[in-house]
């Protein structure tokens, strides 16, 4: 189960490790013990590391690509303010594969191994979008495509991991956003005007960390003409959806949970709006849990610009 793990963030200090991050690593890149064994028992030592690499062995299936963790996250609190800082290091993706294969051994419940400390924390990163529609505030979510979560809603606009590459750029987090955004809904990250991160989320059940940006100035039809000229296309192709539609998630919701919201799902004509009600991503319900607090709303409003 997803949870806030840290609310309220008002500065993020990145500090990028140049070391990668091993499954043998010791010290402060050292990851659990349960995870150096699984890592060796599944032989994922030996996986591809390239899509090269994969095909000059004849092999078939993914490459262990090069991602990023975060070894040590600390938080310092004063005066009401919150700050956080974060080492990042590039890191095989097949560690945090690892610990999902422990998380799905039976008797987990009993293991010391899933939580925020005991995790990866694989580096993932979102965008919370807020928007005030029809004099109401709104998140601009969406919802899953051919991927993880098909058809299920996912509080942030975008969202993915932090590959290694972008680790020598200026900002590793904005430019990992870049992507995504790109990718997922054929827009420029200016249009959203990512100000800062608003909280941290532990995915504790998948390993991950992600760092959630928050979006100023968000224009909705910006985003659902971006959005719909390029899913006609995909749809026209025949080509698979990353994204399978976007959604407006009440802010102000006492309930912590969504009955039917308005959604935008792609035909080949154009978007076509409907009302309905569908299951959400883990991410998605720590989001509203967070938003059962007045005072989270408020920040998250003026981090938004509102």
């Amino acid at each position: 189960m997803a949870k806030i793990e840290i609310e309220n963030i008002n500065q993020l200090l990145l500090n990028v490790i140049p070391f990668e991050r091993k499954y043998n690593s010791k010290g402060n890149l050292a990851v659990h013990p349960a995870i150096h064994l699984k890592y060796i028992t599944r032989d994922y030592h030996h996986a591809p590391q390239s899509r090269k690499e994969r095909d000059k062995r004849g092999l078939k299936g993914g490459w262990n690509g090069m991602e990023s963790s975060f070894p040590s996250i600390r938080i310092y609190q004063e005066e009401g303010e919150t700050i956080v800082i974060a080492d990042v290091a590039p890191t095989r993706y097949l560690i945090g594969q690892a610990f999902r294969d422990l998380s799905q051994e039976e008797n987990i419940e009993h293991n010391v191994l899933p939580g925020f400390n005991n995790s990866p924390n694989m580096a993932n990163v979102s965008l919370i979008a807020p928007i005030k529609f029809s004099r109401k505030y709104y998140l601009l979510a969406q919802i899953k495509g051919d991927t993880l979560g098909t058809g299920q809603i996912h509080s942030a606009l975008v969202a993915g991991g932090i590959k290694a590459k972008y680790l020598s750029r200026p900002n590793p987090l904005i430019a990992a956003l870049q992507k995504e955004c790109s990718k997922e809904i054929k827009i420029n990250l200016n249009h959203l005007n990512p100000s800062s991160i608003v909280y941290i989320v532990d995915e504790r059940e998948i390993g991950k960390v992600n760092f959630a940006h928050i979006a100023k100035g968000t224009d909705l039809d910006t985003i659902l003409e971006s959005y719909e000229a390029d899913v006609k296309e995909k749809l026209i192709n025949q080509e698979k959806l990353e994204v399978d539609g976007l959604a407006l998630i009440p802010i102000e919701n006492k309930t912590g949970k969504l009955r039917k919201i308005r959604c935008f799902l792609p035909t080949k004509n154009g978007l076509t709006i409907k009302m309905e009600k569908r299951e959400i991503r883990p991410y998605t319900q720590a989001t509203l849990d967070y938003l059962q607090k007045p005072e989270n709303v408020r920040f998250l409003l003026e981090k938004a610009g509102f």
